[in-house]
């Protein structure tokens, strides 16, 4: 099987699109893909020249004699996956943040399967998908989110919680205000948002290596939250998850007075 590749960019406020690996062989590289306005744009390139293109079962355009495509459409599957086809094997496109669809939702990473119908069978949700920016960002391919990238001289670096919001802010002030790798609209990631990148399909660490260390020395990998804990003094306690993950010591959500120290990690977008 042919794997598709290609690097989403250009990813816009309402939906991006991830090639996913179809079920017979293409040739085809999904370039840019993204959705703006109710309208999807694709642009890619496949081996065949004047091949006619089709998305969701309709001929949009034909490619050049070179196999470059593009084509607009404005239709969007109800369940967020459209099929592009050239006419001899079709490629599925899952449509990340697809308002009603399951593809808004990132898959765990688990592929292995241990028992019919378990998760690594099934394997819902968005494909795991990620673009290190090489600017100590990454990019999620599936949420749209940037993330920043640890390096071994800060990860081991702890933050109260309100040290961590302190922390973010330094990095939008950085460059007189231009802030950290061109951008000054960073954050601290929301529960939600901070548990997507967990890859269940890894372990001690459970994150994909793009984002760089996230234990360090220490092996302590509790991250912050923005999110307060409404159980008892939000005022005081707020959600982290844990990212070193053993078998004493699992991977997933925890509470922690906003006193305690715990590591940052900076996000932007999803708005």
């Amino acid at each position: 099987m042919v794997s598709i590749e290609g690097l989403v960019r250009n990813v816009s406020a309402v939906a991006i699109l991830v090639p996913l690996i179809a079920g017979t062989a293409s040739a085809q590289v999904i370039k840019d893909a993204k959705v703006s306005g109710g309208v999807v744009t694709v642009a890619g390139t496949q081996a065949t020249p004047y091949a006619s293109i089709s998305w969701e079962g309709v001929e949009v355009t034909s490619a050049n004699r070179r196999g470059s495509f593009a084509f607009t459409s404005t239709v969007l599957p109800l369940d967020c996956v459209g099929t592009l086809s050239d006419g001899r094997s079709p490629i599925e496109v899952a449509v990340a943040q697809c308002l009603g669809g399951s593809a808004a939702l990132p898959a765990t990473g688990q592929t292995i399967s241990y028992a019919p119908g378990d998760d690594g069978a099934i394997r819902a949700g968005a494909v795991l998908s990620y673009t290190d920016n090489g600017d100590a960002t990454v990019t999620d391919n599936t949420t749209g989110l940037t993330w920043e990238k640890k390096t071994d001289a800060n990860v081991d670096i702890n933050y109260t919680w309100q040290g961590a919001l302190a922390y973010v802010a330094e990095l939008n002030a950085m460059n007189g205000g231009a802030g950290f790798a061109g951008h000054n609209d960073w954050r601290l990631a929301n529960i939600k948002e901070l548990l997507s990148i967990v890859d269940y399909s890894r372990s001690n660490p459970p994150i994909d290596p793009a984002f760089g260390p996230t234990r360090g020395v220490s092996n302590y990998a509790a991250y912050w939250s923005s999110t307060s804990w409404a159980g008892y003094q939000p005022e005081g306690n707020a959600w982290a998850v844990e990212f070193a993950d053993s078998y004493s010591n699992p991977v997933g959500v925890l509470i922690f007075g906003k006193s305690s120290a715990l590591h940052a990690r900076a996000v932007r977008g999803g708005f």
